[in-house]
C-alpha cells in the first residue's frame, strides 16, 4: 500500500468526519464531488484494463445503413485476413469474432490499432435469415447486407 495516499485519504476523511460521516461517504453525489475535488487518477493498469475493456466491446467498429429495400453493415477490421473472422446471425443478433496473432518486433513506442482476439454483438435494426444475409471482405471493410423482410408498414385492425 502507497503511504503516501493513505496519509492523503486520512487527511481528506478528516474534513469529511462529521456526525453524518458514513451515510456521506455512501452518498453517490458527495462520492462524485469527492473524486472531482481531489485527483485520484486510476492506476496505470486500471486505466489498462479499462481502456481494454472498453476497445474490445467497441471493436470492430460498425456503421448501419437502412435502405428501402436492405440492411448494410460496414465492419473496420483493417489488419485482419478474412480468414480469420467469422460471422453469425440469429435473428436481430450479429455475432462476429476474430483472431490474429501477427507480432511485429520490436518495444511499441505507440499502439493504438486493436490486435488479437476479438467477439462483438451487433443489434440489428430488423431480423436476418443467414442464408439470406451476404458478407464481403474487402481493403479491410467487411460489407454485411440482407434483404428487408418488411418492406411496408401495414395496419393491424383493432378489435
Amino acid at each position: 500500500m502507497d503511504m503516501d495516499k493513505f496519509l492523503q485519504w486520512m487527511e481528506l476523511a478528516k474534513k469529511y468526519q462529521s456526525s453524518n460521516f458514513w451515510s456521506e461517504i455512501f452518498d453517490q453525489s458527495s462520492f462524485d464531488e469527492f473524486m472531482k475535488n481531489n485527483d485520484f487518477a486510476r492506476t496505470d493498469s486500471a486505466q489498462a484494463g479499462a481502456e481494454v475493456r472498453k476497445q474490445q466491446s467497441d471493436f470492430p467498429p460498425t456503421d448501419i445503413y437502412v435502405t428501402d429495400s436492405e440492411v448494410i453493415l460496414i465492419i473496420d477490421i483493417a489488419g485482419y485476413r478474412k480468414e480469420e473472422i467469422q460471422l453469425s446471425v440469429s435473428g436481430t443478433t450479429l455475432l462476429i469474432k476474430g483472431f490474429n496473432n501477427r507480432m511485429i518486433p520490436g518495444e511499441p513506442v505507440q499502439q493504438e490499432r486493436f490486435h488479437g482476439a476479438f467477439e462483438r454483438v451487433i443489434q440489428l435494426p430488423e431480423p436476418a435469415y443467414p442464408n439470406q444475409t451476404k458478407a464481403k471482405f474487402n481493403n479491410g471493410l467487411l460489407i454485411v447486407s440482407y434483404r428487408r423482410q418488411f418492406l411496408n408498414e401495414e395496419n393491424v385492425p383493432i378489435e
